[in-house]
């Protein structure tokens, strides 16, 4: 039985890391027979939103500074004599670790964000130019290097790149959505790069066409962002509900009529693939990597030129109208989501364990 060491970093939470973690762990785990051990960085004494099996080992950790962190980690892979250590923190800490293992352990990084994303303040935009300088030097040290989509593959230079998706973790509904609802949703944390306000601007017109309909947020909230004030200000109280994140996303897509996203960065959107699978169009705008590979324009969704306001709410107010179009364009977006199930995605990464170790 082969062991895999993964270090990540506060995977309590409900983002979509910590969604697709527990899947793919439970998924080698339970198919493939792995052995799963998870450094887990950051740890705040909290239950896990998501599932994880109970036969995955977990080491939780905190840590003051750098060197308090590499000691613990090296404790750990010393201990556990891994056959392969997979990096999903994606910080500077993170990003510093190759330097201290031991050449004869494969090391896989697994870049869940994109190279080039939004930071909430001058300090946290530091640390990612470091990181991604750091990155760019060094990133001949890992065995292999898996981005999300082929577009972030081309931001990065090394022979030693992979381009793994991530996974459609559920069966797509056999019950079809109807998309009769006059709600729409938006899903993901409360963040600068998913861009809230922008969308809260967009709704405020689309609302003056059709004031019945109603914008869901779920996710987890920043009252830093001032959301609810900007809400007030927008005079949009009756018309946006915000909703903490659900793990089970049913409760979610299978009466939503459409999904809109403002994201600035997203080197794969999870919460898009999920709305597909539900026959859910999505408007998006374009520019992002991982918008940009889910969404065909006007055949399984639309992508707008990004802040053109206009355009975003004259194809919002469209699926609002057209409801044969709303229905045609949901069936294709859950005939493409197919094309991501999870016994194809995590064959590529069992095909990859085994080539490394």
């Amino acid at each position: 039985m082969k062991k895999i060491l993964y270090i990540t970093t506060g995977i309590q939470g409900s983002g979509g890391v910590s969604r697709i973690l527990s899947v793919k762990l439970n998924y080698l785990l339970n198919y493939y027979n792995y052995e799963i051990v998870v450094i887990n960085s950051n740890y705040i004494k909290a239950p896990f939103f998501y599932d994880f099996s109970k036969s995955i080992k977990f080491y939780h950790i905190q840590h003051d500074t750098f060197f308090s962190f590499k000691n613990k980690v090296l404790e750990v892979v010393e201990r556990e004599n891994p056959n392969v250590v997979v990096n999903c923190d994606n910080g500077l800490k993170g990003t510093l670790l190759t330097y201290f293992f031991k050449k004869n352990i494969p090391i896989v990084y697994e870049r869940h964000c994109g190279k080039y994303i939004n930071s909430s303040g001058i300090i946290d935009f530091l640390k990612l130019k470091l990181s991604n300088v750091l990155l760019d030097r060094i990133i001949m040290r890992y065995r292999l290097f898996v981005v999300l989509n082929k577009q972030e593959k081309q931001t990065w230079q090394g022979s030693n790149l992979e381009v793994i998706p991530n996974p459609l973790w559920f069966d797509p509904p056999l019950k079809v959505n109807k998309l009769e609802s006059r709600f729409v949703v938006a899903v993901g944390r409360q963040s600068v790069e998913k861009r809230y306000d922008k969308l809260l601007r967009i709704w405020k017109d689309v609302v003056k066409q059709y004031p019945d309909w109603i914008l869901k947020i779920y996710g987890e909230k920043n009252e830093k962002l001032k959301l609810d004030e900007l809400v007030s200000k927008l005079k949009l109280k009756d018309n946006v509900k915000f909703f903490d994140p659900v793990s089970n996303v049913e409760e979610i897509y299978t009466q939503a009529s459409m999904l809109l996203t403002t994201s600035e960065s997203e080197a794969f959107g999870l919460v898009l693939l999920e709305a597909m699978a539900h026959s859910i169009p999505v408007v998006a705008f374009n520019g992002t990597s991982g918008t940009d590979m889910l969404i065909q324009d006007n055949i399984n969704g639309f992508l707008v030129e990004k802040n053109d306001f206009n355009m975003f709410i004259e194809k919002v107010c469209f699926l609002i109208n057209d409801k044969d179009s709303k229905k045609l364009l949901g069936n294709r977006a859950k005939s493409f989501a197919k094309e991501f199930e999870i016994k194809s995605i995590m064959q590529q990464w069992d095909n990859l364990f085994q080539s490394i170790s």
